[in-house]
């Protein structure tokens, strides 16, 4: 479904990507791990068009995508839920939610899907008319994955979605997780929190300074002493 290949991108004159590949087959959960200012955000960023690479190439579903602009990249099937659970803060649950629905392509089926998210995330039917600013850290991040979802995506994006979380509602992020796969969502997680996120993945990639340095599935990383030592704590 996606495949990025021979990726270098660059702030300036700095390097932050590093001839990095991945790729990802539908309906599958991928997770990429690493220390902070590994590059993970970056690449999330560059596959939603939000960044561009200075060389290689991203394909989602046989077409190229690395040159398109970010609202293309939407409207073409891929969301981005960035990091901290960013939402929009002085508007209620429910213009967030319509925000999400804005392309052309998920606007038609708006209110049905509308429906479904509800179901998915019960506590936020209960808010709909709250201020998206006064939910707690987990509603929001929860409100960010659902506005997300309301552009009706094939692949799903996270970006550190436990991150700040306390661990009763890290637990039900991850469950959620669990679930989008259910449904049939392909997921891209970037997560600092690798025994969590090692357990919902199928395929797992670690990179470090920009540059992959191993991938493989989650008993492939539980076998790796460096990986146990640095990353999993055992």
């Amino acid at each position: 479904m996606l495949n990025v290949q021979d990726l270098d991108v660059f702030y300036g004159e700095f390097q932050a990507i590093d001839n990095v590949a991945l790729k990802i087959e539908k309906g599958q959960t991928v997770i990429v791990v690493g220390p902070n200012g590994a590059g993970k955000s970056t690449l999330l960023r560059t596959i939603a068009g939000l960044l561009p690479p200075r060389r290689g190439t991203i394909s989602f579903e046989g077409q190229r995508i690395d040159r398109m602009e970010a609202y293309h990249v939407v409207e073409n099937g891929i969301s981005l839920v960035p990091e901290g659970g960013r939402v929009f803060p002085h508007l209620s649950v429910l213009d967030n939610l319509k925000v999400g629905s804005y392309n052309k392509a998920a606007r038609a089926k708006a209110q049905q899907w509308m429906k479904r998210i509800f179901e998915l995330f019960p506590v936020l039917s209960n808010r709909k008319t709250q201020r998206a600013g006064s939910l707690s850290g987990g509603e929001r991040q929860m409100l960010a994955i659902a506005r997300s979802l309301m552009s009706q995506p094939r692949l799903i994006m996270l970006d550190e979605p436990s991150l700040g979380l306390a661990p009763l509602v890290v637990d039900m992020v991850f469950e959620f997780v669990l679930t989008m796969k259910q449904e049939g969502y392909t997921v891209l997680l970037v997560e600092q929190n690798a025994n969590k996120a090692l357990k919902v993945a199928d395929y797992a990639y670690l990179i470090e300074s920009g540059k992959l340095v191993f991938e493989g599935r989650s008993e492939d990383f539980d076998k790796n002493p460096y990986i146990k030592t640095a990353y999993l704590g055992i």
